[in-house]
């Protein structure tokens, strides 16, 4: 296997569907993509490298109307910072995963030990709107030219062994040692170079609202 692979693994960023975000654009008219990259932006205004702030974590988002689709391994400290800035007069409309096992869940989405009307236990928060996405989200998923590349030639070695060839254990190597899905895997040997590939989430996801809280 081409020790290369080890050396640049898949990003925990996952690129929103241009169909889905145009549908929420047309309802919420966005300002700002508050973290993004030149590759992945949806706005033309946008935080991260490149953009008008680099680190939206430490930028003002100016009660503006905000799309935030955060890198998971960091959702916690992008949805505190979306309830601080929400708090002081932002709209933020934010792609996650549906984590109902993590503190930030909990800690800025649902209160447990909230009691409704009804006499059941548990509520959204206050300024939270909620919209849970039926299935699993195809997501954009931006791989280099150099991933592709080594991807394309350990398959070429593959099928160089002829009967020898084993797929399926190559496609689990390959997973394991990119952090790519096996539906990214078989996509970059089926597409074209420049073809954008969809990766299917490994979790449901959920559209999630912040407001100000009114007094």
């Amino acid at each position: 296997m081409n020790s290369e692979l080890f050396f640049e693994s898949a990003s925990d960023e996952r690129g929103t569907p241009q169909a889905f975000f145009d549908k929420l654009n047309e309802e919420f008219h966005f300002d700002v993509d508050v973290a993004a990259s030149q590759d992945n932006a949806k706005c033309e205004t946008y935080f991260g490298p490149g953009g008008v702030a680099e680190d939206a974590l430490e930028a003002d988002w100016g009660g503006l109307t905000c799309f935030l689709n955060p890198p998971y391994s960091v959702a916690g400290a992008f949805v505190k910072k979306a309830r601080e800035e929400a708090d002081l007069g932002a709209v933020v409309v934010m792609l996650l995963p549906v984590r109902s096992d993590t503190k930030w869940w909990h800690g800025y989405v649902w209160d447990k030990e909230a009691k409704r009307l009804s006499g059941s236990v548990g509520a959204w928060r206050p300024g939270v709107q909620c919209r849970f996405i039926p299935g699993r989200l195809s997501f954009e998923l931006k791989v280099s030219e150099k991933m592709r590349a080594l991807i394309n030639d350990e398959r070429h070695k593959g099928l160089a062994q002829g009967d020898r060839y084993d797929e399926k254990t190559l496609i689990k190597a390959l997973v394991e040692q990119t952090g790519l899905p096996k539906m990214a895997i078989m996509g970059i040997w089926e597409s074209k170079p420049d073809e954008d590939l969809l990766s299917g989430a490994p979790f449901p996801s959920c559209v999630v609202i912040f407001r100000k809280v009114q007094s």
